[in-house]
């Protein structure tokens, strides 16, 4: 299920600033990463070559979650979080996948659309950007496809929730000082945040190998992106910024854990999120680390 890819040279810390003088001959590099994980990126027309390839295999993938799905009951959870306690923690898995498609789906859309309109689209910086955040919109449709092995059609429309969109609101409309400080805090946290759920679905599904890989694939597939987001906004963010991430990318993960409660569901509990303090690059499983882009 995974691809080869050239691997990159790491340092150790999501947190190490990126010389100033290096930073052209970063983006250089990453937008030529880009073009060999993504393939043809003529993204208005026909999206990305290589990942509508890798969601076509993704889709072949037929084994079958063994174990009773509700399909309404996971509906009925999906509408409203006080159904959450009709589901097996199985289900509650999948309904987080869901969750967090919908989540980022509406993240993407309202930042892209009010950053598309301050960008200059003649910059190499925005240029990748832009890439980044079309990059963005395969994440749902990764999640979203684990559905496919329990047999489970989601129905009705999401709507985001107060403290939803009041988080990314915050990050759209940053002034340009601190949106990249912010955003890089929210890769970060959300890399921790998938990184725990890869953690999860390999304890949950133990019992069932091949749901079990199909799942951590998808939440590897977008490991590997994210890990190149982080490094993309450390070329954007000097040493004051920073300084100020960690603390604000544990503001952001207990923000993101209130808004889809199915992560404490699943076990995500102020111990857990506390282990943000010390999580960096390292702890990332060795296909990650290999497949991603990160300097």
């Amino acid at each position: 299920m995974a691809d080869a890819l050239v691997s990159t040279s790491l340092r150790p810390s999501f947190y190490a600033p990126i010389p100033e003088s290096a930073r052209e001959d970063l983006l250089l590099a990453y937008r030529q990463f880009l073009e060999r994980r993504n393939g043809d990126m003529n993204f208005d027309e026909r999206g990305f070559s290589l990942r509508e390839k890798w969601l076509g295999e993704a889709a072949s993938w037929d084994s079958q979650y063994k174990g009773k799905v509700d399909g309404e009951a996971f509906n009925r959870a999906y509408g409203s979080f006080d159904e959450v306690k009709n589901l097996s923690i199985q289900e509650v898995a999948l309904l987080t996948f869901v969750k967090a498609n919908a989540g980022e789906a509406y993240g993407v859309e309202v930042v892209n659309r009010v950053r598309q309109k301050r960008v200059d689209g003649t910059k190499l910086f925005h240029q990748v950007e832009k890439l980044l955040g079309f990059e963005e919109t395969y994440h749902t449709r990764i999640l979203i496809g684990a559905t496919q092995h329990f047999g489970v059609k989601v129905e009705g429309a999401w709507r985001p929730n107060l403290q939803l969109r009041l988080l990314i609101g915050s990050l759209a409309y940053a002034p340009g000082l601190f949106f990249h400080p912010i955003l890089l805090a929210s890769e970060i946290s959300g890399v921790f945040m998938f990184q725990w759920m890869l953690k999860r679905v390999g304890e949950l599904f133990r019992d069932q190998p091949a749901v079990r890989e199909s799942m951590e694939q998808r939440l590897i597939e977008i490991l590997v992106d994210e890990v190149g987001h982080v490094a993309f906004n450390r070329m954007a963010v000097g040493p004051l910024g920073l300084s100020l991430v960690r603390n604000m990318a544990a503001g952001v993960l207990r923000g993101v854990s209130g808004t889809t409660p199915e992560y404490k569901a699943l076990g995500l509990n102020e111990h857990e999120m506390g282990k943000l303090n010390s999580f960096d690059l390292e702890q990332l499983p060795e296909e990650v680390l290999r497949r991603a882009y990160f300097v």
